[in-house]
């Protein structure tokens, strides 16, 4: 080890001194870097060799020759590799000839003397970081988005440096293997490989082969692949006709992961997906069925937009996930003709983008990166469900056919290469000049937040305005509608009836001021009717407002009242009881699941003598309920937030008897881990009897890695938590999040207010070691549970305590902390 670091001090020494012009090496992958390297190299092949051994703690060695085009250089080429000297013996053989390689800061240092004009091979041999191996007892799966192929094996780790990727796995025998596409050119976030013990399926649909690995034993739930295969062959066929463009790569598979930290990850030809997204029980709400059609669409959306044409920065990695999204919701159009689909969008796109935009944490579409290796903080609820907002309101500016035109011709443009947000607003600016898209753009994407928007009446008119709540003077280009509402009590055989009439007024906002002539006085003002508008729009008046017969309006409405609530327009006690009554009256399945979910908002913001008496409420409620899903959606609420002992009681004896058929094996797991917690005194008698319920060693897994979090010995708790701290404990991400959770149950608060502070402060550890969507996670579990003035002291401190932290990373931090701090 002594000579190996003498080694390298002294090749860096060399090199540093000889270079023609100093080499900026650091860690990550630089915009500086990624800019240079990509105006020089080009027509990258990978030949990768992985041996992976059975034992998960033995090493995965490997070989890599990496055949390339140099334009030549002034400094030494850098190729990404992370890791420990052990994992690399500085020898590299270029263009035939075997020389010593200095190893600098994650990257492997190619004298540009050994290097020439022309035709390039770099080839070595190498030990693999398991960062990104996601190892397990008998599998293992690579994740390599954003920047993370470099912890496997070496490489130009950035998206604009495409390549072919030719790969040979040496296995243990018996497992199944899957590699993505090596016969088209692909970026490294999107190479990948698993190997393991997996059952294998494949299918035809239309002349096309499908692949599934898998490892689900339940029969039941393995038949459900056939509607999987379904959806992805139905989601290729309309991505084909809506793009002109025939499915770009050579193959379609996928595999179906336990323990799996994103809902899926689109590497062509070898598809990830989570199997609780893609098994789905045995009676699954509407919810569950359109969120899986959803899923395979965005992952399949992704072989055009994102691994055809890809973004040339990270910066712009959401231009792949708007797509994907967007498209998605028409997708699931066609397959579920019955939902009504504008109503489906808010649920799953506009309400969630609100959750994050109304915060001090919010953040622009698109954000400024000057190193990959922070690229995993721009992931969250702005880029997936933000930004398909802004698309269907960039689609209503331009209109749809001119719109579909504009992405055609940006796909056959840029296919198999990259391309910028910046130059298909270009491209779409052409169809539709007069939609004034760059200054659209302005406000949508590259600044953060939303408008306030008030409405009032004054002297025969409607007078509408938006506000900047930051203050810049942006104006949003939007459409959206405005009912006015008129009370009147008319005699009817000599009996008073009231009557209400509705005048709607369509409104096109491209400025901060619109007038509409209107005559007479509403007795209600509702802006954002239909939901079609985006941002805080304020109520004067919600008292007895009339319900809305239409199913969208009385959605937008319930929407647009919760959003007021947490703005301090409305008291939580008014909230609850307006949701619980028109929970009482709905018959649409999906708002009154929304309609659960902002009653329990406003519950948890409860004292605690008013937030029992709402959840016995709640508990009536699910014992009369006759629609399946919403039964479902009011015990899910309860078993993740009750308190009431009488209530938790009920839910025992539910779980006891397993008497509720609608309740998924997850579900009956879920009741467990908080019942334990509530009941301490039976803690092990509940965990015992519930493990007994599985059958499945990875869901027997699963649940003894999270159920330690259910003892009430607080040391263990403590010892428990600590073990967080440390990265190795923390490498099945959802698993960690759950223990986390339990941990931090608001029922152990204030003594569970002890880690936030240190859970705090090992942040910047956990985004290091993490995948992308971790540390918002981490946080999530965190601080969720928390609502003393105690815990909002400690992280209000720590935010004004740390004014130099990395903005991204304070955004994820005022983000989730959201409820604790308003």
């Amino acid at each position: 080890m002594k000579r190996l670091y003498t080694f390298f001090m002294a090749a860096a020494l060399c090199l540093s001194s000889n270079a023609a012009t100093p080499i900026n090496v650091v860690n990550g992958i630089s915009q500086e870097l990624a800019v240079s390297r990509a105006a020089i190299v080009g027509n990258i092949t990978y030949d990768l060799t992985f041996n992976i051994p059975a034992s998960k703690t033995e090493a995965v060695k490997g070989n890599a020759t990496i055949t390339f085009i140099y334009k030549g250089g002034k400094t030494d080429l850098q190729l990404d590799f992370q890791g420990a000297p052990s994992q690399f013996d500085g020898l590299c053989i270029v263009n035939g000839k075997q020389i010593a390689v200095a190893w600098q800061d994650e990257h492997i240092l190619i004298p540009r003397k050994a290097l020439r004009r022309g035709k390039n091979i770099i080839s070595m041999s190498f030990i693999s970081g398991d960062k990104s191996l996601n190892r397990n007892a008998d599998y293992l799966y690579t994740l390599f988005v954003p920047e993370h192929a470099r912890s496997v094996f070496p490489c130009f780790d950035q998206p604009d440096l495409k390549a072919l990727f030719r790969t040979r796995l040496n296995v243990p025998e018996g497992w199944e293997t899957i590699t993505s596409v090596s016969t088209e050119r692909i970026p490294t976030y999107l190479f990948s490989f698993v190997a393991g013990k997996f059952s294998k399926q494949t299918q035809e649909r239309n002349g096309r082969t499908f692949t599934a690995l898998y490892r689900e034993t339940d029969a039941k739930k393995v038949a459900q692949l056939d509607t999987v295969f379904d959806i992805a062959d139905h989601s290729i066929r309309w991505f084909e006709d809506y793009t002109g463009i025939k499915y770009p790569f050579s193959s379609y598979g996928f595999v179906v992961l336990p323990g799996y930290q994103f809902g899926g990850m689109e590497h062509p030809g070898a598809i990830q997906f989570t199997d609780h997204e893609i098994f789905l029980g045995e009676h699954p709400t509407p919810e569950e069925l359109q969120t899986r059609v959803e899923l395979i669409a965005h992952e399949t959306a992704h072989c055009w937009f994102g691994d055809d044409v890809t973004m040339r920065w990270f910066n712009d990695v959401w231009t792949k996930e708007v797509f994907a999204n967007f498209l998605a919701s028409k997708i699931a159009k066609q397959l579920f003709p019955d939902v009504n689909h504008d109503l489906n969008f808010l649920r799953m796109y506009q309400t969630r983008a609100l959750s994050t935009d109304r915060t001090q944490g919010t953040h622009p579409i698109q954000q400024q990166l000057d190193n990959l290796n922070s690229a995993g903080l721009l992931y969250g609820n702005i880029i997936y469900q933000k930004s398909p907002v802004m698309m269907r309101k960039l689609e209503e500016q331009m209109g749809a056919s001119r719109f579909r035109q504009g992405l055609q011709e940006y796909l056959n443009t840029y296919s198999y290469s990259n391309a910028t947000w910046d130059e298909l607003i270009n491209i779409l600016d052409r169809y539709a000049p007069e939609a004034h898209l760059k200054e659209f753009s302005e406000a949508w994407v590259k600044q953060k937040g939303m408008p306030t928007v008030t409405t009032q009446w004054n002297d025969g008119k409607l007078i509408i305005t938006q506000s900047d709540p930051f203050k810049r003077g942006l104006t949003w280009q939007q459409s959206f509608l405005v009912d006015a509402i008129y009370i009147n009590k008319v005699e009817n055989d000599g009996a008073e009836q009231t009557r209400i009439t509705t005048t709607t007024i369509p409104v096109d906002m491209q400025g901060v001021k619109k007038e509409i002539a209107l005559a007479k006085r509403p007795d209600y003002i509702v802006p954002n009717a239909d939901g079609s508008g985006y941002g805080l729009f304020v109520f004067d008046n919600f008292d007895n407002i009339p319900l809305p017969t239409d199913d969208l309006r009385r959605f937008a409405l319930a929407m647009n009242m919760y959003e007021n609530y947490l703005a301090h327009g409305i008291d939580a006690k008014s909230l609850s009881d307006t949701m619980h009554s028109w929970l009482k009256a709905e018959n649409n399945a999906l708002i009154a699941s929304q309609l659960v979910s902002y009653w329990g908002g406003a519950v948890s913001a409860m004292p605690d003598t008013d937030r029992h008496f709402q959840e016995q409420q709640m508990w009536q409620e699910y014992r009369n309920a006759t629609i399946a899903s919403v039964k479902q959606r009011l015990i899910r609420q309860l078993y993740n937030t009750v308190s009431d002992e009488s209530v938790t009681d009920s839910i025992y004896n539910v779980w006891a008897d397993k008497s509720d058929p609608l309740l998924s094996k997850t579900d009956y797991t879920q009741i467990a881990y908080r019942l334990a917690i509530l009941k301490p005194q039976q803690w092990q008698k509940i965990l015992q009897k519930q493990r007994t319920r599985l059958s499945d060693a990875d869901e027997i897994r699963q649940f003894d890695f999270i159920s330690r979090a259910c003892t009430p010995d607080v040391d263990e708790q403590q010892r428990l938590f600590n073990s967080l701290l440390k990265a190795e404990n923390r490498r099945i991400e959802p698993w960690t999040a759950s223990l986390l959770r339990l941990l931090n149950d608001r029922t152990r608060e204030p003594l569970n207010n002890r880690y936030l502070q240190p859970a705090l402060d090992a942040l910047l550890d956990v985004q290091r070691t993490g995948d992308i969507f971790f540390p918002g996670k981490w946080l999530s579990a965190l601080l969720s549970g928390h609502h003393s003035k105690e815990a909002r002291q400690i992280v209000e401190t720590f935010i004004s305590q740390h004014p130099d932290y990395p903005d991204k990373l304070m955004n994820k931090i005022k983000e989730n902390a959201y409820t604790l701090t308003r």
